[in-house]
C-alpha cells in the first residue's frame, strides 16, 4: 500500500456493511447478489466482496471485464457476473476465469459458444432483455435469438433478467408493464421447452417496494452502502451509511473584515475570520459547487466552507468554534453520527443522486476499513 502523508481519507465502517446485508435479508428470501461495481461504489470493492463473503455471499456484480479481472485475482471461488456488455473477442477470457457474462446480443453467445468448445469447457451466460430501459438488451427478437442461443455447445444458459427504469418513482404503473414484458417471455421460453433456473429484475429500489420483482436473485446496490435509492425510500429501514469522508486541518490563519478567501473573492470576510485549510478539493471529490454552501463538522461543530474549492485545498470558517488546533479532524461527509451532512444531504444539495457522490469520491483518497 502506498504511504499516506497528506491527512485526508474515506473511513469505511464494514459492520454498517454487514448490517444493511442482514436488512436486506429481512426484506426477501431470494439469493443476494450485491453489484460492487465502480469499486463497490467508491467503497472499495476488494474489501467489500471480502467482508461479504465472509457473510456468506457466494455472488457478485460487477459493470466491465476489468473489475470482474480484479476480483478473479482475489476470490477465486466466487460467482462474478459482468452486468454489461463485454465484446465477442475477449470471449476467450471469460471462458477461462469461469466468469458469468451478460449477453445482450447473439454475436456474443456465438463467440462465447467457440471459445467454450475450444477450451473444452462450459460457461454460465444470463440474458438481459430490455423491457423498457432503452440501454441494452434483446428486444422484439429475444424469443427467436434465445431460441438459437439454447442450442449452442458449451452454454449454460443460467440467468435471464432486465432493469427497471421506474423502480424509484412514485408511480409504479411502467415497472409493472417492464414485469408483464418479462413475464410474458419467461412464459413463452417454458412453452419452448427452455428452463432458465435465475431471473432477476429487482434494484435496491425494487427490493424495498416490489417483492413480485424478487424472483430467484436479487441485485442490491445503493442500499448496501447504506444510502436510500429515493428520498423517503427505506427511510425507516434502518440502513447505516457506511463511508464517511474525513480531513485533518493542515493551516490556521485569521484574516481581518474586508480580506477575501480563495479564486475570484466569492467571500470576504465582514468580520475577522478564523479561517482552517484542509488539504482535499474537488480534484478528491469535494465538488466546487458546495463553495459557500456546505458545512463541516469540526470539534462536534458545524463550520461552512468558504471561498471556492479548489483542486486540492478547501478552506472552512471556524471562528465560532473554540479551541480548534492544527491537525484536528474534521468530517465532510458523515455516517450515521452526522446525518444532516450525509452523501444523501450532498447530492440534494448538488441536485444529483448519492450513488454520484459516494462514486465521485477519487482514487487517490485512501479507504481505511474499520469494523472488520
Amino acid at each position: 500500500m502506498t504511504q499516506n502523508y497528506r491527512p485526508v481519507w474515506a473511513e469505511v465502517d464494514l459492520s454498517a456493511l454487514k448490517h444493511n446485508l442482514k436488512i436486506i435479508k429481512n426484506y426477501t428470501a431470494s439469493e443476494i447478489m450485491p453489484i460492487v461495481k465502480a469499486n463497490a461504489y467508491g467503497h472499495g470493492a476488494v474489501e467489500v466482496v471480502r467482508a461479504l463473503k465472509n457473510e456468506g455471499i457466494k455472488r457478485f456484480g460487477v459493470a466491465f471485464l476489468e473489475e470482474a479481472l480484479e476480483l478473479r485475482r482475489h476470490f477465486p471461488d466466487l460467482n462474478l457476473m459482468i452486468i454489461g456488455p463485454t465484446l465477442p473477442q475477449y470471449s476467450d477470457i471469460l471462458v477461462k476465469e469461469d466468469l458469468i457474462p451478460e449477453i445482450c446480443q447473439y454475436k456474443q453467445a456465438e463467440a462465447l459458444s467457440a471459445a467454450a468448445v475450444k477450451l473444452k469447457k462450459t460457461i454460465r451466460i444470463h440474458i438481459k432483455i430490455d423491457t423498457g430501459m432503452g440501454r441494452i438488451g434483446l428486444r422484439e427478437e429475444a424469443l427467436e435469438e434465445i431460441k438459437k442461443m439454447f442450442g449452442l455447445p458449451g452454454l449454460f444458459l443460467e440467468g435471464i433478467y432486465t432493469h427497471l427504469a421506474t423502480a424509484d418513482s412514485p408511480d409504479l404503473a411502467y415497472a409493472y408493464q417492464q414485469l408483464a414484458k418479462f413475464d410474458n417471455l419467461y412464459r413463452q421460453l417454458k412453452k419452448e421447452g427452455i428452463i432458465i433456473p435465475l431471473r432477476h429484475v429487482a434494484n435496491s429500489s425494487a427490493i424495498l417496494r416490489l417483492p413480485e420483482s424478487h424472483y430467484e436473485l436479487c441485485r442490491p446496490g445503493i442500499i448496501l452502502y447504506g444510502q436510500l435509492p429515493a428520498s423517503g425510500l427505506g427511510e425507516k429501514a434502518g440502513f447505516k451509511p457506511v463511508m464517511s469522508l474525513k480531513a485533518k486541518i493542515v493551516h490556521l490563519k485569521t484574516i481581518e473584515t474586508g480580506e477575501s478567501v480563495s479564486y475570484g473573492r466569492s467571500f470576504v470576510a465582514t468580520r475577522p475570520t478564523r479561517v482552517a485549510t484542509l488539504p482535499l478539493g474537488y480534484a478528491d471529490g469535494l465538488r466546487r459547487d458546495l463553495s459557500n454552501r456546505w458545512q463541516v463538522i469540526v470539534n462536534g461543530k458545524k463550520a461552512p466552507i468558504i471561498g471556492k474549492v479548489c483542486m486540492d485545498q478547501t478552506m472552512i470558517d471556524v471562528t465560532e468554534i473554540e479551541d480548534v488546533k492544527l491537525g484536528d479532524e474534521v468530517v465532510l461527509i458523515g455516517d450515521g453520527q452526522y446525518p444532516e451532512i450525509s452523501a444523501g444531504q450532498m447530492a440534494k444539495m448538488l441536485d444529483t443522486i448519492s450513488y454520484e457522490i459516494l462514486c465521485g469520491i477519487g482514487q487517490r483518497v485512501p479507504r481505511i476499513y474499520t469494523n472488520p
